[in-house]
């Protein structure tokens, strides 16, 4: 291969968007009434944010084969089965051979009869539930009403945890280089990611990727513009801008050629202080904004736990940070790190005189942490923690803020996040993710730490 062609990933074609279904179970033993009226109110209560209610109440095999018509396993992200009426499991196991192998992610949802019973719901849930688990299924539980407030956001957590497993079974990740001189625990197990997620982790050597960064001074000029209200410590403004530009539009090239889910980017430290890469920390904030996640300092774990998070909502901005500073009075810790899309900036943005780095006070508002990682066995867990990014800034250079948790304290989610061995990075994720992140554990079958 020569070199300026670096190797890229096979790219895949684009795939129609996929969606979650409720699909209405029922029995001819119990009121037909009753589970078409559920059906009519849960289409009208849940058919929306991409989730979809099939029109036919599945009631026994030839049924079930008409509500899934012209359906496969693979249309979708994942399956809620709505217990309309107590039903026994002659349909179950005729969708477990719709399903076949493929690891589709379930719910099943029982309805809430507090007074006299009608359909049942709740014990055809349990039948349903225990079947699946001796199957070896596995099976998240939901329970209510359609309508009710606290259900309808368990729906659209169970939606978002199975996009991000979609997204993550199969995944392409472009490692640019390796992990980041000695960041020796970010050195990841490509075979054991491969066995638990199917995931592919293609290498790019560093010289490779390097020389196919190239770009137009009209591409660099463009760039520049992105810093037109940034301060500088020192310098030339304009100067300054152009120089940021020209390495914003020279990576931005060379990602261009990486056809991936997501990548891991060995910027630290030979981008960073490459001369024909100043600014390189700026320009990776800038570049985070592209539709496929990217990880600094080579960290596959971290550029898959992008992927999920960017699953959870396309238009979410994940950013990897180190959790670098702790006040124990105050109950907060610092999380700090570079690569950060200054679309999160809650204040003024200033670069340092050198170009290094890009330094502004995190947007406040609710935060999840959560990592994707590998215990020594290869073996997979998730990391989650909630909390919130206070309004009064912290005072640290680079993009930071005070993050307080909630559930426990700040001293109690470092030691968690230390003594079981957690890698030095966790991304973070403006919103209340944390229900989604559970779904997401439960689909992948992997082991949850949260508070």
């Amino acid at each position: 291969m020569d070199a300026q062609e670096p190797r890229t990933v096979a790219a895949e074609p684009a795939a129609a968007p996929l969606r979650v279904a409720v699909l209405s179970i029922g029995s001819p033993l119990f009121p037909a009434d009753a589970a078409a009226a559920t059906l009519a109110v849960t289409a009208a209560a849940v058919g929306q944010g991409g989730l979809i209610v099939l029109p036919v109440i599945a009631r026994d095999p030839a049924s079930l084969a008409l509500a899934l018509d012209r359906l496969s396993p693979r249309d979708l992200d994942g399956l809620v089965l709505q217990m309309a009426t107590f039903a026994t499991a002659e349909a179950l196991h005729a969708l477990l051979d719709w399903l076949g192998p493929e690891p589709l992610p379930l719910a099943v949802w029982a309805l809430e009869e507090p007074g006299e019973i009608v359909t049942n719901s709740l014990c055809g849930a349990q039948l349903w539930c225990s079947t699946l688990q001796r199957l070896g299924r596995r099976a998240a539980f939901l329970l209510g009403q359609p309508g009710e407030a606290a259900l309808q956001a368990e729906l659209t957590a169970f939606a978002a945890g199975a996009r991000a497993a979609r997204a993550l079974r199969g995944a392409r990740v472009a490692l640019i280089g390796s992990h980041a001189a000695w960041f020796t625990n970010l050195a990841a197990d490509p075979w054991a990611l491969g066995r638990a997620l199917g995931v592919t982790v293609a290498q790019v050597s560093l010289p490779a990727f390097l020389a196919g960064c190239t770009a137009t001074p009209e591409a660099a000029a463009a760039a520049a513009r992105r810093w037109a209200d940034v301060a500088f410590d020192a310098g030339d403004e304009e100067a300054n801008r152009a120089t940021l530009g020209r390495s914003f539009a020279r990576l931005e090239a060379g990602l261009d050629r990486i056809a991936a889910d997501a990548i891991a980017i060995r910027d630290w430290p030979e981008i960073l202080y490459d001369l024909e890469f100043r600014g390189t920390w700026a320009a990776l904030g800038e570049l985070s904004d592209r539709s496929i996640p990217i990880a600094p300092e080579g960290d596959v774990p971290g550029a898959l736990t992008a992927l999920a998070a960017r699953a959870f909502d396309p238009a979410a901005l994940p950013f990897l940070t180190d959790i670098s500073g702790i006040d124990r009075a105050g109950d907060q810790l610092v999380l700090w790190h570079y690569g950060v899309s200054p679309r999160l900036a809650a204040g003024p943005r200033r670069v340092d005189a050198a170009l290094k780095q890009e330094s502004f006070p995190l947007r406040a508002g609710p935060l999840t942490l959560l990592r994707l990682s590998q215990r020594p066995d290869g073996s997979l867990r998730l990391f989650l923690a909630e909390g919130a990014i206070a309004a009064e800034p912290c005072g640290a250079n680079r993009a930071a803020g005070w993050f307080r948790p909630a559930g426990e304290t700040a001293e109690a989610l470092v030691r968690r996040f230390i003594g079981a061995g957690y890698e030095h990075h966790v991304t973070a994720l403006h919103g209340d993710w944390g229900d989604a992140v559970r779904h997401l554990a439960q689909a992948l079958g992997i082991a949850l730490d949260d508070a």
